[in-house]
C-alpha cells in the first residue's frame, strides 16, 4: 500500500514568500495528471501554530515547502528531516511563527514528527509587500518541483 502523503506549500501572497505555493501548484498538476490518489496537495497562508493541525491529520508522510530566510545566498535550496530542523531554531521561515518553532512545539507535546520533510529555498525578496518573484526564486520553483517529483517517484 502506498503512503498517504500530504504536500503542503507554505507562504503568503508577497514576493518570494509565494515560493511554497508555486511549487505546490506544480506538484498538484502532476498529481492530477497522473491521477495519484494517495497524495494530497494543499497550500497554507502563514499557518503559524495552525501547522500542527496539518501535522496531526493522519498522513504517513508530510512534505512542507516554504521560502527560507537564513541569510545565505539567495536561491540556496534546503532539505531537512523534521528532527534536523529543530537544531536550527526559528530562522527557517519568513513568518512570525514559522516551521521550526511549530515543529519544536509539536515534538515537545509528543507529536510524531519523524514523517515530516522540509524543502525550501532562500529568498531574495522575502519581505517586500508586492507580488513580484525574484528571478532566482522563480527558477528554483522548477528545480525544486523536479527534485520532489523525483524523490516521490512520481
Amino acid at each position: 500500500m502506498k503512503q498517504k502523503t500530504l504536500i503542503l506549500g507554505i507562504g503568503s501572497p508577497f514576493a518570494d514568500d509565494q515560493f511554497g505555493w508555486f511549487v505546490a501548484d506544480k506538484l498538484a498538476e502532476v498529481v492530477r495528471e497522473k491521477n495519484i490518489q494517495n497524495i494530497t496537495v494543499e497550500s497554507a497562508d502563514r499557518p503559524g501554530l495552525n501547522l500542527l493541525t496539518f501535522l496531526d491529520s493522519g498522513y504517513d508522510k508530510i512534505i512542507l515547502i516554504d521560502a527560507v530566510y537564513a541569510k545565505v545566498t539567495p536561491g540556496t535550496e534546503f532539505y531537512f528531516k523534521a528532527k534536523d530542523i529543530l537544531s536550527f531554531g526559528g530562522f527557517l521561515s519568513s513568518h512570525s511563527v514559522g516551521v521550526a518553532p511549530s515543529l519544536a512545539l509539536a515534538d515537545a507535546i509528543g507529536m510524531d514528527i519523524s514523517n515530516i520533510e522540509f524543502y525550501g529555498v532562500e529568498g531574495q525578496r522575502i519581505f517586500e509587500k508586492d507580488e513580484i518573484l525574484s528571478d532566482i526564486v522563480r527558477n528554483a520553483i522548477e528545480s525544486m518541483s523536479k527534485n520532489i517529483i523525483s524523490k516521490l517517484d512520481l
